[in-house]
């Protein structure tokens, strides 16, 4: 989460707020980058809604805290804090907005690569190492290629030494396109293990009404539908 503090600026005294008020505006701040809804500051002070509405409106007008909004909704932050990376969406989105078509050009990016190398099974450092340099990070790749196993075009699996994993460790995860025989490997399956939520790197960032939600998710409500 980002801490980034913007240059030190005139911040009104706190002085003829309401404890209410003064309590809003200390779990805002205690949010730093990512802010907080109004779902999340009523469920996280315990005052209500209304209350809630009219201090973030004082708050705002005083210049103590300011509103961000993208696609999941309006968080607001301390002044002092600049949105973190997370509330603007991070690496995969453009103002706010998924880039799919970018997203889906990786991923036939990293299908073509596996489909090229002569392995039936291929790991994450070796699809990393196709990639220019400074391009994506490794944890991106991760994230495109257990994009593409909740797709079903791949599968994740373990390795277990022998046959087409000998060159790997006992246990290490690679990937294969679906279709090829999986050999010995212990392949992730199952229900649960299917629910995109499981492979978000975002999930603990994930709330109701936050700007990364179920309800705005993509992949969760593709595997809804499915």
């Amino acid at each position: 989460m980002s801490t980034r503090r913007r240059p030190a600026a005139p911040i009104s005294s706190s002085s003829g707020m309401t404890e209410d008020t003064k309590k809003i505006l200390g779990f805002i701040r205690s949010k730093q980058g990512i802010g907080a809804t109004k779902y999340e500051i009523t469920a996280g002070t315990s005052i209500q809604q209304a209350l809630v509405t009219k201090a973030t409106t004082s708050l705002k007008k005083s210049k103590l805290i300011k509103e961000v909004s993208n696609k999941g909704g309006k968080h607001f932050l301390a002044m002092e804090f600049e949105p973190c990376k997370e509330l603007q969406g991070g690496h995969w989105y453009v103002d706010g907005a998924l880039d799919v078509s970018m997203i889906e050009g990786l991923k036939e990016f990293c299908v073509k690569r596996i489909e090229q190398l002569k392995n039936e099974v291929v790991t994450l450092d070796v699809i990393y190492l196709c990639f220019k340099k400074d391009t994506l990070t490794r944890e991106q790749i991760k994230e495109i290629l257990d994009n593409l196993v909740l797709d079903n075009v791949i599968m994740a699996v373990k390795s277990n030494g022998s046959s087409e994993h000998s060159a790997l460790r006992i246990g290490e995860v690679c990937y294969k396109l679906i279709g090829k025989k999986s050999g010995g490997g212990e392949a992730r399956d199952g229900a649960f293990a299917s629910i995109p939520c499981g492979a978000c790197p975002h999930i603990g960032l994930c709330t109701p009404d936050g700007a990364i939600s179920p309800t705005t998710c993509v992949y969760y409500q593709k595997w809804l539908d499915f």
